[in-house]
């Protein structure tokens, strides 16, 4: 950015000899000019120019003749013959092959590894040595010398090669001195130093700066609204003037209903909490618990620990608990790396060791086991904004390979069971106000010894409308989603939806398949304390019209901060 030899100047050298700006006074007046002096090709064939379009013409005529090897091209001088300017050109000879040699004094260039200076040998045309000489400045750039340029220093020809010299002022060594946040006390500039990759005594790199915006938008607690650089004594100091976004939130609902042997009460309700950027350094936690009935529950808690000991990895923790009535109680504990090479893919491996308990299962449909997954995931994204997108696409694909145990089962054999997932989500604005949105996911489990609780969970408010929280189980499913969002304001939006599924499974002592449905509107509205949601939806399965007697309504609140 701090370049004094401009990529839109001749590195040549080779400009106008004459100064074409004598003819400014015939900026209104349109004259006629003839060219002459070189191959019948390169003449253009317009015969009347203004000043403006006349200077274009010679500067196109240059360029076309450099570009095909005629690098001593010029212009010799300009004429009058009665109304006629006469442009006499001189074409010189051709050369194939242009030597550029680059004369470093302070020796920063040959100390350079990403420098090929081979790269630099024959080149064909003006355009791709201009493209090689960008390059070496851009690589000095990417090494702490941001006031690195080039001049040109002399050229000569020798054994029918034109030789060109260009002389390197590297400027001095600049590194990192520390990040200024605004507001103060935000987040901490030790995180986002190590975040952004510009930590205390690096190497300056002008690539940081262009990658600052997007990864701000990876944290979803920040908003970039400005950044600027400072240089002191060999020393950059990035500012970032940030805003802060609320996205933790928090609902909850709590009831007391008669205990299941009809003495004592029981407590039921639902707890959602997500808090982000714990100790201003990007942590996140969450936690989710569900008990809508007696007898069964949910629990769901994570923590996500950003760039772990300063790597470019994140480290997250889960560990999720469901009990399904005296069915079965199922536990897990996951472990996960999350890594992203580029600013619209992230990469996670991960591990899951699974333990499922069969309980007074009175149908013998479930088990006990315990799996041990390694997992593979994939996320790649195309979005206008990664919060409430209105645009682009999203594919998520999962894979994770586990090893079986059936607990107490002597007579079967250790099993390899494959769990597979992916997702397809795409944003398409029709109108002004009108978005189509549209998804499809899919499932697979693959083994011969599959229980009730190894299975996948269906139904309800973010897989298929119109019937009860988790209703189905599969081992394989198809399901598609789709929506009409007619947005009131940037966020709220009403919305009428259709979701259609295909599952089944097979399992040691059953089988299932149905094609539930769901159909249905809705409204989301959403301002800086909170969104509410609610949607009406009938469901459908397979033999079964839509009826609006077993219709479900699904609402909920998060509270904002």
């Amino acid at each position: 950015m701090y370049r004094v030899f401009g990529k839109y100047l001749s590195l040549l050298g080779l400009a106008l000899i004459i100064n074409l700006n004598a003819w400014s006074q015939l900026d209104t007046t349109v004259f006629n000019v003839r060219f002459i002096g070189m191959e019948q090709n390169y003449i253009p064939r317009q015969n009347s120019y203004d000043s403006s379009s006349f200077k274009l013409a010679c500067k196109v005529v240059l360029k076309e003749l450099r570009n095909d090897g005629y690098w001593l091209a010029s212009i010799d001088s300009l004429t009058q013959q009665e109304d006629i300017l006469v442009v006499h050109f001189f074409q010189g000879r051709k050369f194939d092959h242009v030597r550029i040699e680059i004369i470093d004094d302070q020796g920063v260039f040959n100390q350079s590894r990403t420098l090929n200076k081979a790269s630099l040998q024959k080149v064909p045309s003006i355009s791709l040595i201009e493209s090689s000489v960008e390059n070496v400045l851009d690589q000095l750039e990417e090494s702490g010398y941001p006031f690195a340029s080039l001049s040109i220093d002399s050229s000569h020809v020798e054994n029918e090669n034109l030789n060109i010299q260009l002389r390197l002022d590297a400027g001095a060594r600049i590194t990192y001195d520390s990040i200024a946040v605004k507001p103060e006390g935000l987040i901490k500039p030790v995180f986002l130093s190590k975040y952004l990759k510009m930590e205390y005594g690096a190497d300056y790199d002008e690539r940081d700066l262009s990658r600052v915006e997007e990864k701000i938008k990876h944290l979803p607690f920040l908003d970039l609204q400005k950044i600027y650089t400072t240089f002191q004594l060999k020393k950059a100091k990035v500012h970032l003037e940030l805003e802060p976004r609320k996205v933790n939130h928090f609902n909850g609902l709590l009831g007391l209903v008669p205990g299941a042997d009809g003495e004592g009460v029981e407590v039921t309700g639902e707890l959602d909490l997500s808090i982000s950027n714990l100790f201003q350094s990007g942590k996140k936690i969450e936690i989710n618990w569900t008990k809508l009935q007696p007898g069964s529950q949910q629990l769901h808690a994570s923590y996500l620990h950003p760039i772990l000991l300063g790597s470019p990895l994140d480290f997250y923790f889960a560990i999720d608990q469901i009990r399904q009535d005296t069915i079965y109680s199922n536990r897990s504990l996951q472990l996960a790396f999350d890594y992203r090479p580029t600013k619209n893919l992230e990469l996670r491996m991960s591990y899951e060791g699974l333990i499922g308990n069969a309980l007074n299962d009175q149908q013998d449909l479930s088990g006990d086991f315990d799996i041990n997954y390694y997992g593979l995931a994939v996320t790649w994204y195309n979005l206008d904004r990664l919060i409430s997108p209105k645009r682009g696409v999203k594919l998520r694909s999962e894979i994770s390979v586990g090893r079986k145990s059936i607990i107490g089962a002597v007579s079967i054999p250790e099993s390899t069971q494959y769990r597979m997932q992916s997702a397809m989500e795409w944003y398409k604005p029709v109108k002004s106000r009108s978005v189509i949105y549209m998804a499809a996911k899919g499932g697979a489990l693959l083994n011969d010894f599959l229980y009730l609780n190894d299975l996948f969970r269906l139904g309800g408010l973010n897989t298929i409308r119109g019937f009860n929280e988790l209703d189905f189980f599969a081992s394989r499913y198809l399901l598609f989603n789709m929506e009409w969002r007619y947005y009131l304001d940037p966020n709220s939006y009403m919305v009428a939806f259709y979701d259609q599924s295909f599952m089944e499974y097979s399992i040691v002592n059953g089988s299932f398949d149905d094609a539930p449905a769901g159909l249905g509107v809705g409204m989301e509205f959403a301002n800086d304390q909170g969104v509410f949601k609610i949607l009406y939806g009938l469901g459908k399965r397979d033999g079964d019209p839509f009826s609006f007697a077993t219709s479900k309504i699904h609402f909920g609140y998060t509270a904002i901060f």
